[in-house]
């Protein structure tokens, strides 16, 4: 008497998570930099706090540029949306002086 008997499941571990790229912390900072000078120049309320963050903001981002290369492109959108926002901050702010 031949029977099949179904072969038992084989255990297999779950599979890793992905692993994460590179941060790049200065191209994040640059975007939430610029983020507040953007906010801070439309809320005149707020531009007593965030009256000369743009500047840092721009810094930031060209830094965080200069480590997206490095890093091989890590972060590299979050450094342009800085340097994006800190030049939009920087001109509102001066213009609704």
């Amino acid at each position: 008497m031949n029977t099949l008997a179904p072969a038992p499941a084989a255990q297999t571990a779950p599979a890793p998570a992905p692993a994460k790229g590179p941060l790049n912390g200065l191209a994040t900072l640059a975007l939430a930099y610029g983020t507040l000078s953007v906010a801070g120049a439309l809320f005149p309320p707020l531009r007593a706090v965030t009256g000369t963050i743009p500047v840092p903001a721009l810094v930031l981002g060209v830094t965080g540029l200069a480590n997206a290369h490095r890093m091989h492109g890590a972060g590299r959108k979050q450094a342009v949306a800085g340097v994006a926002t800190g030049l939009v901050g920087l001109v509102l702010t001066l213009v609704t002086l």
